[in-house]
């Protein structure tokens, strides 16, 4: 027996990093991306706009000043902004002081809950197509993921009763992106609603992560469902600065928590991090400052631009597009191509230099779909979007023939 068979759970590759699709795609995309030149990657999740100045210009005087030092729990200005923030655009009210936990991103805030909730075994029910960090962080917590379907047709809503027939004894939460990754979904209120009436029924938790809250179009508004009656027992809001406020490498995030939980949150976060990043604090502190608030509405334009044209290119090469509302992470209907997910990544990276996962590598329900990022600026989209364009014709030319 080797020492990795002797020491490294079977965890780490069945059950976390083996969740990308079949075996090698992954890889293999990876390897032919990089013997590509010029290759245009529309993977990622991380803005390429950044931080607002303001936030930015508090952090380097937050070091300056000699704010370095612990912060345990989260420096008190930061956790009463988050607080006044809540109150403020999402309609519920917590405690600073004992119910908001601060995190190095959003993937700790989760982490601490799983690793606060769950026992060996447990279940937790989550998307397909799903965010990876929630099966990973479920699966790191020895938990068990349960799927519940979604699709493009429905703009990635689930449907309540998918949700409620999954439950078994051993559930213990239901954790989903709203807005959605990796599908720009957007829940509507009653939905959530339902969604809370069956973790009464089931005395379970609602997880919901709104990282990506600051992106929704189409008229359509975000909805906390913190901020629905009857929530505050059961909701467990998972949030942070990485996407809406484009502060992804400063890692930090929250979790705003019942008071019921709150206190062991405090412990678990402190037995893993004991604490985040003190300076990159006061630049959040800024980031939610009404001084910050014109340049992320500008952020708010220009993926909410990008994203109007993306669709309507992939529409106008004869592949229309029901996009969900939300932005800037969303999933390409490709359907009509009469090809797998996979071939037609593999195919304009090939031929167009575009690197865009397919969307069966979050769950089997992404087939039929690409994921894309809207991380670059909009001449190299355009360009980008005049490349794929023969290479989707060519592909709608043999399934017309086919």
């Amino acid at each position: 027996m080797s020492l990795a068979e002797r020491f490294i759970s079977p965890r780490i590759d069945k059950e976390m990093s083996g969740r990308d699709g079949p075996p090698g795609q992954r890889a293999a995309l990876l390897k032919l991306a990089a013997e590509i030149k010029d290759v245009v990657n529309l993977n990622s999740g991380d803005p390429d706009l950044t931080a607002a100045p303001v936030a930015v210009e508090a952090a380097v005087e937050a070091f300056r000043g000699g704010k370095t030092h612990y912060s345990h729990g989260g420096v008190p200005s930061l956790r009463a902004a988050i607080a006044q923030k809540h109150g403020r655009e999402n309609g519920f009210t917590v405690d600073p002081d004992t119910q908001v936990i601060i995190t190095n991103g959003s993937a700790e805030a989760a982490t601490i809950v799983f690793q606060t909730i769950l026992e060996p075994g447990d279940e937790v029910l989550t998307t397909d197509p799903y965010y990876g960090g929630h099966v990973n962080n479920i699966v790191a917590a020895r938990g068990r993921p349960v799927f519940v379907p979604t699709r493009g047709d429905d703009l990635w809503e689930p449907d309540p009763a998918e949700v409620e027939k999954r439950i078994t004894p051993r559930t213990r939460a239901f954790i989903f992106a709203n807005p959605g990754n990796p599908t720009a979904a957007v829940y509507r209120k009653e939905t959530l609603q339902a969604f809370l009436d069956i973790a009464h029924r089931h005395n379970i938790l609602m997880l919901p992560d709104e990282l990506f809250e600051r992106y929704v179009y189409d008229g359509r508004t975000h909805v906390s469902m913190a901020s629905l009656p009857g929530s505050e027992e059961r909701v467990v809001t998972i949030h942070g600065f990485s996407k809406s406020y484009c502060m992804t490498g400063w890692r930090l995030g929250w979790v705003a928590a019942p008071k019921w939980l709150a206190p062991a949150l405090h412990k678990m976060k402190y037995a893993l991090t004991m604490t985040s990043s003190t300076p990159n604090q006061w630049g959040a502190v800024a980031a939610l400052s009404d001084a910050a608030k014109p340049y992320y509405d500008e952020v708010y334009r220009t993926y909410g631009e990008r994203r109007a044209f993306w669709y309507d290119a992939w529409t106008k090469m004869g592949l229309p597009q029901k996009p969900a509302p939300a932005a800037f992470v969303g999933m390409i209907d490709i359907r009509r191509t009469g090809r797998p997910a996979y071939e037609v990544s593999e195919a304009i990276l090939k031929e167009a230099r575009g690197f865009i996962w397919p969307g069966t590598f979050f769950g089997s329900l992404g087939e039929g779909y690409l994921r894309v990022g809207l991380i670059k600026p909009m001449d190299v989209l355009q360009d980008l979007g005049r490349r794929i364009g023969p290479v989707v014709g060519k592909m709608l030319g043999a399934a017309r023939t086919a």
